[in-house]
């Protein structure tokens, strides 16, 4: 089976394409990067829509976090550490999977990118883009994404956050087939992950990570045996969430919510 990753670089979606690459040795033949922060817009326009709809806070909350995943990396290579987790650089030059970069992942040229590679199956691994209908029907066996919550609740962005800051006892992993909207498509499988009350957004998504590899490994195993599962979903049970506003992020600090600390994140590293 070909395999082609869609993904937005980040240490949780790096850890799942890790994953599935060690289990199926050969058969991700390419990665493709998007390269926004924001879908449609720069870097700058991105860094301005995002500060006027959630805030300084979040903002700041959010590129320390980045700051932070970046200066662990320095500090590994410096005193000779292996990370756990390789970036997209480290997995092309280790396993020579080609990665290219996309502001728009149903742009021509990098659709003539993808068909290139001939694929079989995609697999958007935490992409910030729409999937659209040309891309979904490229592959012969479909299109799946990989989503950390119980769809249908908590679709949309930042899904830990928003389980933290409306109380949920659980969260979850969802593996599903990808249409022509964010996280509605038929669902392949489904695992169920409890919070705990020292749980922070940081330990969430690692949980997440490690439970979402492993779910893509079984998914391609199911489609690839034949007749995997498409089960529906209750869209009267669905809820949707964007970027926290400054009032969310005042619920979810009221919940007890925590971001984590850097000696968390060391851990995951």
């Amino acid at each position: 089976m070909r395999i082609v990753i869609l993904t937005y670089e980040s240490l949780y979606a790096n850890y799942m394409t890790h994953q599935l690459i060690q289990a199926r040795p050969g058969q991700v033949v390419g990665i493709v990067r998007s390269d926004c922060l924001v879908y449609g817009k720069s870097l700058v326009g991105g860094l301005w829509y995002l500060l006027r709809r959630t805030g300084l806070r979040f903002v700041g909350r959010k590129a320390l976090e980045l700051f932070q995943s970046r200066a662990m990396a320095i500090l590994f290579r410096l005193i000779g550490r292996p990370r756990k987790i390789p970036s997209l650089r480290e997995i092309k030059a280790n396993y020579g999977v080609p990665v290219v970069g996309a502001e728009d992942v149903n742009d021509p040229k990098t659709m003539a990118i993808i068909q290139d590679w001939r694929p079989d199956l995609l697999i958007s691994v935490y992409l910030n883009q729409l999937i659209k209908r040309d891309l979904i029907h490229l592959p012969l066996l479909g299109c799946l994404n990989i989503h950390p919550a119980l769809l249908p609740r908590n679709r949309g962005l930042f899904p830990y956050f928003w389980a933290i800051a409306n109380g949920d006892q659980e969260t979850g992993v969802t593996l599903h087939w990808v249409d022509d909207k964010f996280d509605t498509g038929e669902i392949l499988l489904q695992e169920t992950i409890p919070i705990q009350p020292d749980d922070t957004i940081t330990s969430l998504a690692y949980q997440s990570a490690r439970v979402g590899g492993q779910m893509l490994i079984r998914g391609v195993d199911l489609i690839e045996a034949g007749d995997p599962p498409r089960i529906r979903q209750d869209n009267q049970q669905a809820t949707y969430h964007s970027w926290p506003r400054p009032a969310d992020q005042r619920r979810f600090r009221q919940r007890g919510g925590d971001y984590g600390t850097v000696f968390e994140l060391m851990r995951y590293m």
